[in-house]
This record gives structure tokens, C-alpha cells and sequence, in this order.
């Protein structure tokens, strides 16, 4: 079974926002805790600025399948673009853009539990993501569902400022982890030079 939780076009700059900030507003009201949110915001962004740059138009839609615990967060980003050439280079992460393409699929994919592309050239790409609900998480009825698409209709839709400084945050929040895992790394290569020049020094004077 799968219930539509919400569709979105892309159309422009400003919907790429709007499907991420969407996409953590559905990822919270599913149950998923804040680390699963911004992975979720973040897979459904870099696809759908693939969709703008590349095809310029495209779709998301939000459903849920599954009728017993745990369920299924299903995510379709679907455009009728010029579709992926090498798809399987792409894939494999040794393809990149000048825009980052090859990055952002590869990287959506990682976020994500399961994932599934399908494109033809000339004939446009579709990609699938999906996600499993917490354990703890409440069974989503078609009731619960239709109480969400509506809880969500009804947000403001000018809040792109306000989701454009929360991915900031979060930018700046990962940039510090990978600043301090580069520090940790450096202090252990120090350490080990430290450790093989105190060994070295020891073979020469059993020499």
C-alpha cells in the first residue's frame, strides 16, 4: 500500500529550497530524529538541482508504503531532461561535473537505504529514494497521511529565508566535523612519525 503524503514541482532556484525544506518538514512529521531529517533534506536538494540544472522542470513526490511497522519513506524525483549519459560511471564515483552532479547522486545515495535510478537519453531520469521509519515511529494510516498532506499544505510557503540560513548552520556544522576529523588525523600521522623516527633511531643504535 502507498500513500501520497505531498507532490512538488521544480520550476525554479527557489523550489530546490522549498523540496528540501519540505523534505525535512515530512521527515520530521514520519518520526525520523534530526541527524535522519538533514540526510533526507539533503538527498531530495542535491537531486533536485540535478533537476534544475539539467532538465530545468521535474517533480518530487513524498508517499509512504507499507502497512505494518516499520514502513517505508518513499521519495521520486522524476524530469523529462536530456537523462544521464555513462550512468554507471557516474555511479561508480569516478564521474564528476563541473557542477557536481556525479557528486550529488553518489552522495544521495549514501544517505538514503535504498536507492534506484532509472534514465534513458532524450527520455529523462527517475530517481527513487527510500527510507525506513523508525521503530518507534506510529503506524501511518491513510488517516494520519491525510492529516499531514494537510498540516503541510497549510505552512507558509515563504520561508525560504529561514531555510536557507538553516542549511547554512548546517554546512558550517559539517565543515567544522570534517575540520576537527582532519585535525585528529593529522595529530595521528605526527604520532606516528614521532613513533617510526624513535624506531628508526633504535635499529641504528642496535647496529
Amino acid at each position: 500500500m502507498s500513500l501520497r503524503i505531498l507532490s512538488l514541482g521544480v520550476h525554479a532556484e527557489l523550489d530546490v529550497v522549498a523540496s528540501r525544506q519540505r523534505a525535512r518538514q515530512i521527515a520530521a512529521l514520519c518520526g525520523f530524529g534530526g541527524q535522519d531529517q538533514v540526510r533526507i533534506a539533503t538527498a531530495v536538494s542535491e537531486l533536485t538541482r540535478n533537476v534544475y540544472n539539467y532538465a530545468r522542470a521535474g517533480r518530487v513526490d513524498f508517499s509512504v508504503e507499507g502497512e505494518t511497522a516499520p514502513q517505508l519513506l518513499v521519495i521520486t524525483i522524476a524530469d523529462q531532461g536530456p537523462g544521464i549519459p555513462h550512468l554507471d560511471v557516474v555511479l561508480s564515483g569516478r564521474y564528476q561535473s563541473s557542477t557536481g552532479m556525479g557528486l550529488g547522486i553518489v552522495g544521495a545515495r549514501r544517505l538514503m537505504d535504498q536507492f534506484d535510478i532509472q534514465t534513458a537519453l532524450g527520455a529523462g531520469t527517475t530517481v527513487t529514494l527510500k527510507k525506513l521509519l523508525p521503530y518507534e515511529a506510529s503506524l501511518l494510516t491513510p488517516e494520519l497521511v491525510g492529516a499531514m498532506g494537510a498540516q503541510l499544505t497549510a505552512l507558509p510557503a515563504d520561508v525560504t529565508l529561514s531555510e536557507m540560513q538553516q542549511q547554512n548552520k548546517e554546512l558550517l556544522a559539517t565543515l567544522a566535523e570534517l575540520n576537527t576529523r582532519q585535525e585528529e588525523l593529522l595529530q595521528m600521522t605526527r604520532e606516528l612519525e614521532d613513533t617510526n623516527r624513535g624506531v628508526g633511531g633504535a635499529l641504528r643504535g642496535a647496529r
